[in-house]
């Protein structure tokens, strides 16, 4: 067949894919020929497929390619929840790469159109590079085994056979991107809004009516916008693009949308989507040092043995966020699905209790900050509040005294609290707009309201505010009959309710008696008896007790109570 002919066949071809696909490829940027939208053209004429496609001469490979596969090494995808085993470019995904890697000039063919034009390689956007280590992860085997030892991913049988594997079952350029049709963006093969695409393989659990999946909020138009590449306006359209990006990510592992590991969250949650700002929360004098660190956390870390750090994945699930309450202990929705330490100190995948949440940094080993030094020296909360304890603040169980009272309007002894009950945004209030949460405080350590554990410290309503919250001042101060003198002590002495109570609760005594050795700045608070050389309280039943220790230059040996 002579060289006129075999053109004029492949303009035949050509002419009739394109009729062919009447509102498909011809109408999309892959058309490079004149007369499609395609830029750069590598055709004058209208030889729709044949920058990609040709009958004769066709490279060794598949789908009669028009263009050498240049030897290219890709930097791959990888990251530490990846259980698939990821090669280099094959199938499909090789072929898209011929043109979108950026190598190769776009004319580069191996069978030039009737009227050639000269296109140098891919830019910008449409250019993916060498580099796919921040692009969704493609040729690798997806399997039933993958999918049961990975978790959260759709068997493959039941994956739509619109959104297809190929060569040898594997994820390919074209499970998502169908390179002929631009029926949805980016020549999407499914409406990528809600995370309608994403969903479709991996199946989160929980996402479903989660607060992200179904949040209504839109960019107000302050800072970065969120979404600069997305046509969609809200947190429940955006889905899964609200926080990650499938190419170019600029943070490769998992594929997050900034390079900044707090930001990615603070990007909506500082005032800008969600009507939360918790940017100005921790940046109080008293916060989760959130900005200490940049991507220490990992999703599979365990407490136990990890290094010490705080992020905002640390206690919330973003796949599985829920914006309801529940009574202590019980886990709230903002700390769904997030993993936590139990009362014995073993690791949990998820967390039931609030306080399981906190414990996994503070219930594994003493705080390392500056502050109280007691008798029974332990910071660990794990082990203060113990329900095994002789006494605890009620935070894992019902407290041990049912005899117990003088507490305010909604609190008996048969109470039980949360963390966040003391540990919050000392802004917030039931009927405010200040988020809720231990993100920072202006009282350390981070707490809702003031509580000064300094010695001396003046009683009032302020500065034991916190105290004050649960438990009423005019019954403590009182000093009514056959009740412990805390008038004489805290009102006349000045003595901090911190120099004989530790909040979280007392391995050795009742009442949350732990005696303070030294207050915050190191002062000596609390020491032995000078003739006994005793620091102790001995319990004399229901409400009656012995100390033996010196206090503010007065010995007491014994001293009774009441």
């Amino acid at each position: 067949m002579g060289r006129h002919r075999l053109r004029a066949v492949v303009v035949s071809l050509a002419t009739l894919c394109a009729s062919a696909a009447h509102g498909q490829i011809a109408e999309t940027r892959h058309n490079l020929s004149a007369t499609g939208s395609g830029t750069p053209q590598v055709s004058a004429g209208s030889e729709v497929c044949l920058p990609c496609h040709t009958p004769h001469r066709a490279a060794g490979v598949r789908a009669l390619w028009n263009r050498d596969l240049t030897p290219v090494t890709y930097q791959l995808y990888t990251s530490s929840t990846t259980e698939a085993t990821i090669e280099q470019p094959t199938g499909a995904s090789r072929l898209c790469l011929s043109c979108h890697d950026g190598t190769t000039a776009l004319s580069s063919q191996r069978v030039l159109s009737a009227s050639p034009l000269s296109a140098g390689p891919l830019t910008g956007r449409a250019s993916q590079g060498t580099d796919l280590s921040d692009d969704h992860p493609i040729s690798f085997v997806y399997d039933t085994a993958l999918a049961l030892k990975r978790g959260e991913l759709e068997l493959p049988a039941a994956i739509a056979p619109s959104l297809p594997l190929d060569n040898a079952a594997q994820m390919q350029c074209t499970t998502c991107h169908d390179p002929h049709s631009h029926r949805y963006r980016m020549f999407l093969r499914r409406d990528d809004r809600g995370a309608a695409l994403c969903s479709a393989c991996h199946t989160l659990k929980s996402w479903t009516g989660s607060t992200h999946a179904i949040s209504p909020a839109t960019w107000q138009g302050i800072g970065n916008n969120p979404w600069p590449d997305s046509p969609y306006t809200t947190v429940a359209d955006n889905g899964c693009g609200s926080c990650h990006r499938p190419h170019a990510a600029p943070r490769p592992p998992r594929l997050l949308s900034n390079a900044q590991e707090r930001a990615v969250c603070l990007t909506c949650h500082a005032g800008t989507v969600a009507n939360d700002n918790l940017e100005q929360e921790i940046l109080k004098a008293s916060a989760h040092p959130v900005t200490s660190s940049n991507w220490v956390h990992d999703p599979r870390e365990n407490p136990t043995a990890m290094a010490r750090h705080v992020t905002c994945t640390d206690c919330h699930n973003p796949h599985r966020t829920l914006p309801t309450t529940a009574s202590a202990p019980i886990i709230s929705g903002p700390l769904q699905g997030v993993s936590g330490v139990n009362l014995s100190g073993v690791s949990v995948k998820e967390a039931n209790y609030e306080y399981e949440v906190c414990l996994k940094c503070h219930g594994l080993r003493d705080q390392t900050t500056a502050g109280i030094v007691r008798q029974d020296n332990t910071r660990d909360v794990r082990v203060e509040i113990n329900p095994g304890n002789l006494s605890y603040h009620p935070i894992a169980a019902i407290g041990r005294n049912p005899n117990v009272g003088g507490f305010e309007p909604g609190y008996t002894s048969t109470s039980v609290i949360g963390c966040i009950d003391c540990h919050n945004n000392d802004a917030w209030t039931l009927s405010g707009t200040r988020p809720r949460g231990p993100h920072g405080s202006r009282y350390a350590p981070i707490l809702e309201r003031e509580y000064q554990a300094y010695d001396p410290t003046a009683e009032s309503l302020q500065s034991y505010s916190l105290c004050y919250k649960c438990h009423n001042r005019n019954s403590l101060v009182s000093d009514a009959a056959h009740t412990f003198p805390h008038r004489t002590h805290v009102v006349e002495s000045e003595s901090p309710c911190a120099a004989c109570h530790d909040a979280h609760g007392s391995r050795q005594n009742g009442s949350l008696i732990n005696f303070m050795l030294f207050d915050p700045t190191g002062k000596a608070v609390v020491s032995r008896s000078q003739e006994q050389n005793r620091l102790e309280y001995v319990s004399l039943g229901a409400g009656r007790g012995q100390c033996f220790l010196q206090c503010h230059g007065v010995n007491h040996e014994p001293k009774d109570y009441p």
